[in-house]
């Protein structure tokens, strides 16, 4: 481990460029996009009136759904204002920042040139650009990953300890780099130990109870076993497989023309760099069994591979243990090899996109959103009510379970349901899964509407694949 050094010029110019890159794509999608956004907002709005819950639903349900951290951050800008703008603002700058927290960590770890080379790759990255000025949890818990480990090879353990409870609460991912924390455990004695695991533990503790206290279950593992029901060994075959390929496929079609980055020479060029990222880790723990890094990103690397989600912003906090494993992968042509990678991204994909309007700045759906502005004091049920509620300005509940269409059709009735939104072919991070049971409950779900005995259609827009149901 290499102690700090000062700040070369180059260094300070470079990675204010980068900070700069960041911020000219922002907001890189309208508001609303990813539906947690809302939630972000909505958590801020409602810690900062001394509850958590979602404001916009009747009843005002807790919010089990999203860890506390990123809304507590954002709390004190919601005492101010309601509008998304200024959240966007602050969410792009903490991702701004991401670059140099990189760097600040690699360089202890590699040469200047190499770390100055892994924070532009990030910077320039389309997974990253995609993502500046969209209010979600992936900038700070990157940021709070770095500072995890840090701190962990340091051999700090209190801060250490504190970084991994601000990551658990901002992400139930987490969870998966906690083995980062093992450097305590076998070399710093017990009082170091207890430092280290002891504010993760009772944090994450605390927010589990809450959590169960108003729901009985802990969101994110429930949507895991929800994910992988009654088959839970062939499912993680498959899951595992397209996982693989998926992000193989994002990661190397970052640089490849769009026009070819989701097809067989980005999968490729992917699993190329997937490949040399691995023996980089393997060669780390080769070294120390107890690198925090290599243990991170190996942690990290099989949450991901077994999730049944499928989003590539996922990517996002991985990378720069990626790309940390890809240099030490790549050995003496690190160097050159990075700075080509830099070149194929620049050219390939930023520079292309630097300055043109964001494909993502008005909503799909927005004459079906106006539509249903028209009619103030409906209540929307719809798959993602968040973000349909807010964009359309209606209170809003999720479709409910149900065995039957009867009971289907009573449970919208009882919560008072006005209209129920059908969009067909949206992206909710399970499609490459046709047995995913969330996919299949909404496509049951989708299937019931069509059934004139309990319901009718009032209005339709062929071109968004959107429909507009009411209860019978």
């Amino acid at each position: 481990m290499k102690a700090t050094r000062p700040i070369p010029p180059r260094s300070a110019l470079v990675l204010a460029a980068c900070a700069l890159l960041v911020l000219a794509f922002a907001p890189a999608q309208y508001f609303g996009r990813q539906q947690d956004d809302v939630l972000y907002l909505i958590g801020a709005r409602a810690l900062a009136m001394g509850r958590y819950c979602l404001l916009t639903s009747p009843g005002c349900p807790p919010l089990t759904m999203i860890n506390p951290a990123w809304p507590a951050l954002l709390a004190p800008l919601a005492r101010l204002t309601d509008h998304a703008g200024p959240f966007q603002a602050v969410a792009a700058l903490f991702l701004a920042a991401v670059p140099a927290a990189l760097w600040a960590w690699l360089r202890r770890r590699t040469d200047e040139t190499t770390a100055l080379l892994a924070a532009c790759l990030f910077a320039s990255s389309p997974l990253v650009l995609s993502q500046s000025g969209v209010v979600m949890s992936e900038a700070p818990f990157t940021l709070a990953l770095l500072a995890l480990l840090t701190a962990a090879e340091a051999g700090r353990a209190l801060p250490a300890g504190l970084a991994a409870a601000a990551l658990l609460l901002t992400r139930t991912a987490g969870v998966a780099a906690l083995p980062a924390l093992a450097v305590f455990l076998k070399k710093r004695g017990p009082r170091d130990a207890a430092l280290a695991i002891l504010p993760p533990v009772l944090a994450f503790g605390a927010w589990s109870a809450w959590s169960w206290s108003k729901i009985h279950s802990v969101e994110k593992f429930d949507m895991f076993s929800f994910t992988y029901g009654a088959e839970p060994l062939l499912k993680l075959q498959r899951v595992v497989l397209s996982n693989a390929g998926y992000y193989a496929s994002e990661w190397g079609g970052c640089f490849t023309p769009p026009s070819r980055s989701s097809g067989a020479l980005a999968a490729a060029l992917g699993a190329l760099l997937a490949a040399l990222a691995l023996r980089g880790l393997v060669l780390a723990l080769r070294r120390r069994r107890d690198d925090p890094a290599a243990l991170a990103l190996a942690g990290t690397a099989l949450m991901l591979g077994v999730w049944g989600w499928q989003y590539e912003r996922y990517l996002i906090p991985l990378l720069p243990l990626l790309l940390w494993a890809l240099a030490a992968g790549l050995g003496r042509a690190a160097k050159p090899a990075l700075a080509a990678l830099l070149v194929l991204q620049l050219g390939a994909q930023t520079l292309p996109r630097l300055g043109r309007p964001s494909p993502w700045a008005e909503p799909e759906l927005a004459k079906t959103y106006a539509w249903l502005a028209a009619r103030p004091g409906a209540l929307l049920g719809s798959a993602e009510p968040v973000r349909d509620g807010w964009l359309s300005g209606l209170p809003s509940r999720a479709l409910p379970r149900a065995e039957s269409d009867e009971d289907f059709a009573a449970a919208l009735k009882a919560a008072r349901v006005t209209f129920i939104l059908r969009v067909d072919g949206q992206n909710y991070g399970l499609e490459a899964d046709e047995t995913a049971a969330p996919r299949r409950e909404l496509e049951r779900a989708y299937r019931r509407l069509e059934d004139p005995k309990f319901f009718r259609k009032l209005h339709e827009e062929p071109a968004e694949r959107a429909a507009v149901y009411e209860p019978r």
